[in-house]
């Protein structure tokens, strides 16, 4: 392996590549991880659909703000979730072989995790990647995304 002043050994001795996952395998983590959000969010109105389906179809301020509430919660819950449990990883992440990591290599853990899912929600969050940069989700709780190759 090629020396990379990002190297980090692990608990095992062994070394953990820090280099950045390219913006290519970002963005279609970005993309099939919004799949996968989506999914929930029509699972998710479903229930609802089939628990009361008078109140779903009602347009008021308490319709609206509940709506407002599941989507936070579906998105944040997701990412919180996946990636604290899943050692960094979303089904995006899964996909492309790509885990987030703290900055010194080790495991996000639940708080990181969290703190990297309420980032999303910043305002044109997104368009903090332009210019070859880190998104805002990475660079305020101090992660990075990097390749995770095959165990083995």
């Amino acid at each position: 392996m090629e020396d990379n002043i990002l190297d980090r050994p692990l608990d095992d001795g062994t070394e953990i590549d820090l280099t950045p996952a390219t913006s290519g395998k970002r963005f279609v983590n970005y993309l099939i991880d919004v799949i996968v959000y989506y999914v929930l969010s029509a699972l998710w109105g479903v229930v609802l659909a089939l628990s009361s389906p008078a109140t779903v179809l009602e347009e008021n301020t308490s319709n609206t703000l509940t709506i407002y509430l599941t989507v936070f919660l579906i998105l944040f819950g997701y990412y919180t979730i996946m990636e604290g449990a899943f050692n960094g990883k979303t089904v995006g992440k899964m996909i492309t072989r790509t885990r987030a990591v703290q900055e010194d290599g080790s495991p996000l853990g639940w708080e990181k995790a969290a703190l990297r899912s309420l980032c999303r929600f910043i305002p044109f969050e997104p368009f903090s990647f332009f210019g070859g940069s880190i998104g805002w989700h990475d660079s305020i709780p101090k992660t990075l995304v990097i390749n995770d190759p095959p165990r083995g």
